[in-house]
């Protein structure tokens, strides 16, 4: 009978496991500014960053002026000023010192995404990917 329940107790542990890539697809700068404050308050862990990988300026700016969330454990990185791939975010993600990773409009393919599920897992770190649709280029 104790067999029993470790069985179904490890079961539970199995279901019930974090989904470590969160994609997420955002309409407009209203909608991306309220994710990055969902973001910050679901991932606010002591001594861990929250990293942003492309963030928006102006939604960053916005959620920098919001009195319910504390963007000093914020660390923001822009592609083009530092040369960022996915063997850095890979790496990231893997050491496990950020408790989510923002990636902001990466042009990713299946098995990208799939390889940032890895590492993610390992380092137990939250992947999100944010996509917004109504982004000029």
């Amino acid at each position: 009978m104790i067999n029993n329940t470790f069985e179904i107790s490890k079961k539970n542990e199995l279901t019930q496991s974090p989904n470590w890539i969160d994609i997420r697809n955002i309409n407009n700068a209203l909608q991306l500014s309220n994710q990055y404050e969902d973001i910050c308050r679901q991932h606010k862990l002591n001594n861990k960053w929250i990293l942003m990988v492309n963030p928006e300026d102006d939604s960053l700016a916005l959620l920098s002026k919001s009195k319910r969330v504390d963007t000093s454990k914020i660390l923001k990185i822009n592609t083009n000023i530092t040369k960022v791939n996915l063997q850095s975010i890979g790496s990231t993600l893997c050491k496990g010192n950020c408790s989510a990773v923002v990636l902001c409009n990466p042009s990713l393919k299946n098995e990208e995404i799939e390889q940032l599920k890895q590492y993610a897992e390992k380092g137990q770190t939250t992947c999100i990917v944010l996509t917004n649709n109504n982004r000029l280029h």
